[in-house]
């Protein structure tokens, strides 16, 4: 009785076998059945449709494919990784490849492992521009900050770059700077109409990376002739996302001439890959007054220029509502450090600290407001800016006067 069981064991067992195995010899139709049973989701039998397909034609590349995206629904990365080597080597062109490479590097979740197989396909051939950023983002992961800047310079160089790529090179750029640190001086040249001093400031500044998140100390120093005053600020830009970033700043002082008391906060979130909305506030504080601002801004990166628009609207100052609005405009010469610079505006934000004071002695009279410089590097360590601004203002109701301002900054990178 058992002999028998056993041998109808044996006959069920090879049956099954035999119906497992793929007799198909028709390569076209070992494709299209593994296709189906792969959008089944029967990955492993779809492997095997594949596996036949191949050793039957090995440069059908749709088959091979297949067998890459069944190899990454299996977690058999590496099996894929040599697939894609070989339809690199012979079908670097074909419709999908350069896709697939792309994705496998992002699905080789370690870094390390990721630059191996991108170091690999280098051998091969030069890369991508896109296959180029990753490996920027992956060294940057990977804490080589020098090599991921060197390739997001090199980059940033190609005028034929899309509005995404730039937008992603100039955040790799931003998180591969370690340490900064500089000094701004700005003089202030009143018109006769003032019958005043003119105003020197100079602010020395620290800037440090703490992973994503940049942290600012900077002192501001300011000599107006009848009095000085100093500023202490401590400013941050935390990253929570590549889309969403912040700004915060807190300021303080002995209240001569600056407030005793600043606070900022902005929040920047990007739309539509090529658009970045700003929204936040800042709180002014003087003696025994507070002094509130809104703001609203939109930034827009196409090409080599970054255009900004922003309104500040407050704080209330003897029932006048002060307003600001400003045009900002950025050209780009060869990377993010280099470029010139172009602000309009009428009125004076809150963020123009080392002047703003004047709002409160004129809320209700107008200000019109421009400025003008370049942003240049020499070498990959020293970084100078300067400009040179025009200040129009009403004085009194019946009296006008301008202001010319002159800006020097320089910065060291390490």
């Amino acid at each position: 009785m058992n002999r028998i069981f056993l041998c109808c064991c044996l006959v069920l067992f090879s049956i099954g076998i035999q119906a497992q195995k793929i007799n198909e010899q028709n390569t076209d139709s070992l494709y299209f059945k593994g296709l189906e049973l792969y959008q089944n989701q029967q990955f492993k039998r779809s492997l095997e449709y594949a596996d036949k397909g191949l050793l039957l034609a090995p440069e059908y590349h749709d088959i091979r494919i297949l067998r890459v995206r069944n190899f990454w629904a299996l977690e058999m990365l590496d099996n894929a990784s040599s697939d894609l080597q070989f339809l690199l080597e012979k079908a670097p062109e074909y419709p999908g490849v350069r896709e697939l490479v792309i994705r496998q590097a992002k699905l080789l979740k370690d870094p390390e492992s990721a630059l191996s197989f991108l170091s690999k396909l280098e051998e091969r051939d030069t890369l991508s521009a896109n296959l180029k950023i990753l490996k920027a983002e992956l060294l940057l992961q990977n804490k080589d900050k020098a090599a991921s800047r060197k390739i997001a310079l090199e980059l940033f160089n190609n005028s034929e770059l899309d509005k995404n790529k730039r937008y992603t090179l100039q955040n790799i750029l931003k998180r591969t700077i370690s340490n900064e640190i500089g000094v701004n001086y700005q003089y202030i040249h009143f018109s006769d109409d003032y019958n005043r001093d003119n105003w020197q400031t100079i602010s020395p500044e620290f800037l440090h990376y703490f992973n994503r998140t940049a942290v600012i100390a900077r002192v501001n120093y300011t000599d107006r002739g009848f009095d000085q005053g100093t500023l202490y600020e401590l400013e941050s830009y935390p990253v929570f996302s590549d889309r969403v970033y912040a700004f915060l700043n807190l300021g303080i002082s002995d209240g001569n001439l600056y407030p005793d008391l600043r606070t900022s906060a902005s929040i920047f979130v990007n739309i539509f890959e090529i658009f970045e909305l700003e929204t936040g506030a800042r709180l002014l504080h003087f003696s025994n007054e507070d002094y509130f601002s809104g703001i609203i801004g939109l930034t827009m990166y196409t090409g080599k220029f970054y255009l900004n628009s922003r309104v500040f609207l407050g704080p209330e100052i003897n029932d006048q509502l002060t307003q600001n609005y400003q045009f900002n405009l950025r050209y780009y010469l060869n990377n993010t450090d280099n470029f010139l610079f172009l602000r309009l505006g009428t009125g004076i934000s809150p963020d123009e600290s080392t002047i703003f004071t004047q709002v409160q002695e004129n809320p209700a009279l107008e200000a019109y407001y421009s400025n003008l410089g370049i942003n240049f590097t020499i070498g990959p360590r020293h970084i100078f800016q300067v400009g040179a601004g025009y200040l129009f203002e009403e004085v009194t109701s019946n009296r006008d006067g301008n202001q010319i301002i002159g800006n020097i900054g320089y910065r060291f990178r390490f």
